[in-house]
């Protein structure tokens, strides 16, 4: 069975409960998801300029219930991403960068051989040598 990388798209709509197909998704594979460092700070970055931050803590709180453990972001992970980023920028003819904070989760995913579940499905696509799949419901 495949490990999954959660995109923070994913585990934003998880926490609120909005997106019934990656909770099902999520359940049924929970054993096998990663929750990268790199995610885990982006969805503390929201939770910090939240304008209803008790509700985001719970929302945090929940998501470290159901993955209690930030698989850390390490040196083969920031090779992987800095190739993922320079390979981006240097395409011939035109660079097709994506978010430097997008580069990170694709990177650690990459180098754990992990499925990277994400919506953005259309950024993470042109990275060579990353799996990657759409949980949400498209609705």
């Amino acid at each position: 069975m495949p490990l999954y990388l959660l995109d923070t798209n994913v585990l934003s709509r998880l926490a609120r409960g909005i997106d019934q197909a990656i909770s099902e998704k999520v359940r049924l594979n929970v054993e096998n998801c990663v929750l990268s460092s790199v995610v885990w700070y982006e969805l503390e970055y929201g939770a910090a300029r939240s304008s209803n931050p008790s509700k985001s803590a719970r929302r945090l709180a929940l998501l470290r219930s159901v993955f209690p453990f930030v698989r850390a972001f390490g040196e083969e992970d920031a090779s992987e991403a800095a190739s993922v980023r320079a390979y981006l920028e240097t395409l011939k003819p035109n660079a097709q960068p994506i978010g430097t904070h997008d580069v990170l989760p694709a990177g650690h995913a990459r180098a754990l051989g992990a499925v990277l579940v994400t919506h953005n499905v259309r950024e993470f696509s042109r990275i060579p040598r990353l799996i990657i799949e759409d949980w949400q419901a498209t609705a």
